[in-house]
C-alpha cells in the first residue's frame, strides 16, 4: 500500500498548457509541464507542496502545451526529466537546459520509485512520440491519457482496470465541423493520431466503469471548440444510458465524473 497520503490533482488542461500532479507517500511527481514554472509552482503552493518535493517529471510528448516550463525548471531546481526518445532528442534541441536532466522513457519502459511505478505506454498522436502513463500508487492505479487521436489496445491497456482515469475529451464535433478553424487544422484533430471527441470519449465511459473505474477526470479540452458543461453532459448522457449512476461530487453513485479546467486544480484522487 501507498505509506503515506495518496492524492491527484490536474493542475491545468487546455490546448494553451498541461500539467499534473500525483502523490503517494514521500514520492510525488508532476506529469508534463505546459506553462511557466512560476505558474507550476503558484499551482503547487495552492495545493500544499513545491516544486522542491517534485522527484521527477513525466512527459507525454514534445509539443509545447506539454513541455513550455521545463527549461526553468531544469536550471532552477534539476528535477529528472522523463519524456520518450525522440520527444527528449526535440526538447533537449529547443530547451539545452533540460539536456542533462532528460531520461529516455519509451514505450514499455516502467520508472520505479520508493511508493509508486510510473509505465509508460504509446499512444496514438501526431507528435515525434507519445505516451500516456499507468501508475501503481500502492494498491490504486491511475491511467493517464490524453492527446490520443483514438482508442487501441495500447490505450485500452493503459487505463482499463485503473482505479482513476485521465482521459482526453477534446471536442465537440459539431462545434468543430461549424467553426472557424481552417481545413487542415480540422482533418489534424479528426485523425486518428489527432485528438478524441466528446463521442469517442463518453462510448468508452461504460466499459471503463466495468472494468473498475471509480473516478473519471475529462481533460484536455479545446477551448475554442469544447465546452465543459458539453462534454460533461455527453459523457454523463452515455454512462446514464448503460444503467451508470454518476456522482460530480464524489458521494454515492458508481462512478465520479468531472471536467478538468484550463487553469485552477481539480481533484484526480
Amino acid at each position: 500500500m501507498c505509506e503515506g497520503e495518496l492524492k491527484a490533482y490536474m493542475l491545468f488542461s487546455s490546448s494553451k498548457g498541461n500539467a499534473a500532479y500525483v502523490k503517494c507517500g514521500k514520492d510525488e511527481i508532476l506529469i508534463d509541464a505546459g506553462v511557466s514554472a512560476r505558474r507550476i509552482c503558484a499551482a503547487l503552493a495552492d495545493i500544499g507542496t513545491s516544486i522542491k518535493n517534485i522527484r521527477a517529471i513525466f512527459v507525454t510528448h514534445e509539443h509545447n502545451d506539454h513541455i513550455n516550463g521545463l527549461a526553468t525548471i531544469a536550471k532552477y531546481y534539476k528535477i529528472p526529466i522523463y519524456a520518450p526518445y525522440l520527444s527528449a532528442k526535440h526538447i533537449a534541441e529547443c530547451q539545452p537546459e533540460t539536456e542533462a536532466f532528460l531520461i529516455e522513457n519509451d514505450d514499455g519502459s516502467c520508472v520505479s520509485l520508493d511508493n509508486m511505478r510510473v509505465c509508460a505506454i504509446e499512444t496514438p498522436h501526431d507528435s515525434l512520440s507519445s505516451v500516456g502513463f499507468r501508475i501503481d500508487l500502492g494498491g490504486k492505479t491511475l491511467g493517464y491519457a490524453t492527446d490520443i487521436g483514438h482508442l487501441n489496445e495500447k490505450v485500452e491497456k493503459i487505463l482499463l482496470g485503473c482505479d482513476y482515469v485521465v482521459i482526453e475529451s477534446n471536442h465537440d464535433l459539431e462545434m468543430l465541423h461549424n467553426g472557424d478553424y481552417p481545413a487542415h487544422l480540422k482533418r489534424r484533430i479528426l485523425s486518428r493520431r489527432g485528438h478524441l471527441s466528446n463521442s469517442d470519449c463518453a462510448s468508452f465511459l461504460p466499459k471503463l466503469v466495468e472494468s473498475g473505474a471509480k473516478k473519471i477526470v475529462l481533460a484536455h479540452l479545446s477551448e475554442n471548440n469544447n465546452r465543459p458543461q458539453i462534454a460533461y453532459g455527453e459523457c454523463r448522457g452515455r454512462l446514464s444510458a448503460f444503467g451508470i449512476n454518476v456522482s460530480s461530487d464524489g458521494c454515492g453513485g458508481d462512478v465520479c465524473l468531472s471536467v478538468a479546467l484550463p487553469t485552477g486544480a481539480v481533484k484526480i484522487i
